[in-house]
């Protein structure tokens, strides 16, 4: 009985993911979620849900240094996030796929100019995305005047 009841959990952890595939969440988010369902569960067995899907290549984990709280973000099948980088923005903690030919070249620049290889699989940059830019720059910039270069938003 008791296995029956962590995996409709871990089916569960892995609809919110499904239903929201390029947002991140965080234990305690779907710790709460889960709760506002009715659906009565501890908060370990949330983290142990998370860290088995992460186990199974079907979520991953992810740490900005700034924030003390480990994300979690889907990994959508055929999109081998463990080849490329995430951009997540700091506003509205939408999840960006750097899914192009142009991570090569940031690879190759990084081995070879400063011996440095990257770990995509636990690599996230923070920045605002185009809908969050625009938020801003409709409160204190006009709106079709981009930012300067550098400029922080």
């Amino acid at each position: 009985m008791a296995k029956e009841y962590h995996s409709r959990h871990r089916t569960r952890i892995l609809q919110y993911f499904e239903e929201q595939p390029d947002r991140r969440m965080s234990a305690a988010g779907i710790y709460g979620r889960m709760a506002e369902e009715g659906i009565k569960v501890n908060l370990a067995t949330v983290y142990r849900n998370l860290d088995r899907l992460v186990q199974d290549q079907m979520l991953i984990a992810l740490k900005a240094p700034e924030e003390e709280e480990k994300y979690y973000q889907y990994m959508r099948p055929g999109l081998q996030c463990a080849e490329h980088l995430h951009l997540c923005c700091s506003r509205c903690g939408k999840v960006i796929h750097l899914n192009c030919g142009f991570m090569r070249e940031i690879q190759e620049h990084l081995m070879d100019d400063h011996g440095f290889l990257l770990d995509c699989g636990e690599s996230m940059l923070t920045g605002l995305c185009s809908e969050c830019r625009g938020i801003v720059r409709m409160k204190g910039q006009t709106q079709d005047k981009k930012p300067e270069k550098g400029t922080k938003l």
